[in-house]
């Protein structure tokens, strides 16, 4: 396992293809490229990206969560085409950057529903198989206020779309109020990709070695399923300002996953 870190953390503060230069900084071997909006999605931008990355690995994809990745599952054939077209736009520029794993956010899940993963099976099998034909999986975030927000739903999803990957988010399964070890077992193989952030004793967000997380743990029990994945630090841009506990954090992961 690496650990490397996500664009994200500089959004807005930085263009994306000046994020990428500045991550330099912290000595890591792979990143996720976070794309801020619709400009972005263009395989030229993805050519931009990919010649300011200065050898390290750009493994990984996401995008603005309400973009369109909700359209191509939505009830209008308008709709949907027009949500399949922006993806196809995403998927394009993620493979001229070099990306193995979208990060996928999935619909909205607000108020407590619960709708049925197997609805969208057949636009979610599409999906996948459009990530797939350009060599990227397509890896489902667990995401609080998303429709993945609970261990039970992974395994309907798996139902649902067989050859879906996963997005393990600690922070936003902290905000579940589930332990993340739960998802590391229904996940199992299917587990491709982690995003690393925490939350201290008191509620609020923290960098990975300053709250209540014992990512070792969380280490060894992914080692326990065989995940070879990487594990990308993904702070809120406010978060970073501390370049000194920014390295503290990246040090403290490798130390967990590393080792």
């Amino acid at each position: 396992m690496r650990v490397g870190v996500s664009s994200a953390i500089y959004y807005g503060l930085l263009k994306t293809e000046d994020a990428v230069v500045d991550m330099q900084k912290y000595n890591v071997p792979c990143c996720e490229v976070f794309l801020e909006s619709f400009s972005e999605y263009d395989p030229s931008f993805g050519k931009l990206i990919r010649s300011r990355l200065n050898g390290i690995e750009a493994v990984s994809m996401h995008v603005r969560s309400q973009h369109f990745e909700a359209d191509f599952l939505g009830k209008s054939i308008r709709q949907r085409r027009d949500g399949y077209d922006w993806l196809n736009r995403a998927l394009d520029t993620g493979a001229e950057i070099g990306v193995k794993i979208y990060v996928y956010h999935g619909p909205q899940a607000l108020r407590g529903e619960r709708k049925p993963i197997i609805q969208w099976a057949d636009d979610l099998n599409r999906a996948v198989e459009m990530a797939a034909a350009r060599g990227i999986a397509l890896c489902w975030e667990t995401v609080s206020w998303c429709a993945l927000n609970s261990p039970d739903r992974v395994t309907e999803a798996i139902g649902a779309c067989p050859g879906i990957g996963f997005t393990l988010d600690i922070k936003q399964v902290i905000e579940t109020g589930y332990d993340p070890l739960e998802y590391v077992r229904a996940m199992g193989g299917r587990l491709l990709h982690v995003h690393a952030l925490d939350y201290d004793a008191d509620g609020h967000h923290a960098l990975p070695g300053k709250g209540r997380t014992d990512f070792f743990a969380l280490a060894d029990a992914l080692r326990s399923i065989g995940y070879s994945g990487d594990v990308m630090l993904e702070p809120y841009s406010w978060m970073t300002a501390d370049e000194d506990e920014m390295h503290a954090s990246i040090e403290y992961l490798r130390n967990a996953f590393e080792r």
